[in-house]
């Protein structure tokens, strides 16, 4: 939970921040426990909901916040659609309360937001930034609206990035970090928009072509030692792992291996004694047999039987 803080317009919220990406210094300020907060209580409290009222209060309240207080940031927010951040701000915590698949209960819940909009402030409503504030679901509701999230939030952040990453070596990591991220999330888009088709590529796609990442992560100056970092890592967690089923049998001749052979060879070795010695038992036995049948005058033997 975010700290209290006393609140006079966002734009404070914002500056305070100690994010350094506009993107994550916006869902940090939305996500601040203002004391103002308690300002908005009442009208939160009549939200209709079916599950989770007293979640969905504090997401009305904060969103009700920005909805009141936004008018003096309205010019930071110029250079990108606001109403894309806070879109994605609404549905990502809807969706971490409802759970991603539970389509009906989100839209129920940007519904119950739309009706606080409508309702809110008729004074308000006729300013510029109102329209903007509007919760809407169809903007930010795709499948793969996390990616898409991460793609606007690199678009919002992208003079930034590339701006400043290789001027300002104390933030350098965080842009190696942003910019690491993004690798695979172009590259899913790259393969969802190349092929023509009925897939709704996202506007600002283009801003992958725009820069190759691979070449900017090297151009950063603290590339090389995070990437020794990475490596270091990596192979730390390698010599932490067991060895695998396959390597345990190769221990020395001493060792439990070869005791479980020599172990399995006695075995088979008294086995086979056992068998030699019970067909070599047996054959004196079959030998005398055959004696005693021809020998003269024993009952049973051939010639007793001519004798007779």
């Amino acid at each position: 939970m975010k700290s209290s803080s006393r609140s006079k317009d966002f734009s404070k919220l914002f500056r305070n921040s100690p994010k350094e990406l506009y993107s994550e210094k916006f869902y940090d300020a939305m996500d601040v426990n203002s004391e103002d907060l308690n300002n908005y209580n009442e009208t939160c409290n009549e939200i209709y909901v079916n599950d989770h009222k007293d979640k969905m209060i504090l997401i009305c309240e904060k969103y009700l916040r920005f909805l009141d207080k936004s008018a003096s940031w309205s010019g930071v927010s110029s250079f990108y659609d606001i109403s894309l951040l806070l879109n994605y701000w609404i549905y990502d915590k809807l969706s971490r309360i409802y759970g991603d698949n539970n389509t009906d209960a989100i839209n129920l819940g940007f519904g119950a937001l739309q009706g606080k909009w409508s309702t809110y402030d008729s004074i308000i409503r006729d300013r510029s930034y109102y329209e903007k504030c509007r919760p809407d679901p169809k903007k930010v509701n795709h499948k793969d609206w996390e990616n898409r999230k991460k793609l606007h939030d690199y678009f919002v952040d992208f003079d930034i990035i590339f701006g400043q990453g290789r001027v300002f070596n104390n933030l350098c990591e965080v842009y190696y970090k942003k910019i690491k991220e993004m690798i695979p999330v172009c590259t899913y888009f790259e393969e969802k928009c190349s092929p023509s088709g009925t897939y709704s590529c996202p506007d600002h796609y283009s801003k992958c072509k725009e820069k190759n990442l691979e070449t900017a992560l090297k151009e950063l100056p603290c590339y090389h030692t995070l990437k020794a970092r990475e490596v270091s890592n990596l192979e730390g967690d390698f010599t932490d792992q067991p060895p695998r089923p396959a390597e345990r049998t190769q221990d020395s001749a001493d060792g439990p291996s070869a005791k479980s052979h020599t172990h399995l060879d006695s075995v088979d070795s008294g086995i086979q004694t056992k068998v030699t010695n019970s067909v070599l038992g047996a054959a004196p036995v079959l030998l005398t047999a055959t004696m005693l049948y021809r020998v003269p005058g024993f009952a049973g033997s051939v010639e007793a039987e001519q004798i007779v």
